[in-house]
């Protein structure tokens, strides 16, 4: 409903875009989602094998969400 106003606009959200929301944002039209603090929260105490382990969970949300 947001690009009803421009809908050749490629919108990418990059804020709040979490695992449980992330289909939302796609059914609402965007082009593409940005992670960064729900997917490198784990950097800041050196957990990189949590790191890892949460953008294996965001791709995979986004084959399911995608059909890839």
């Amino acid at each position: 409903a947001f690009k009803a106003p421009l809908p050749q606009l490629n919108i990418m959200p990059t804020g709040g875009v979490s695992l449980e929301n992330m289909a939302e944002w796609f059914a609402a039209g965007v082009t593409a989602v940005g992670v960064g603090g729900n997917l490198l929260a784990p950097a800041a105490t050196g957990d990189f094998e949590k790191v890892r382990e949460v953008a294996q969970a965001y791709m995979e949300k986004f084959q399911a969400i995608k059909g890839v």
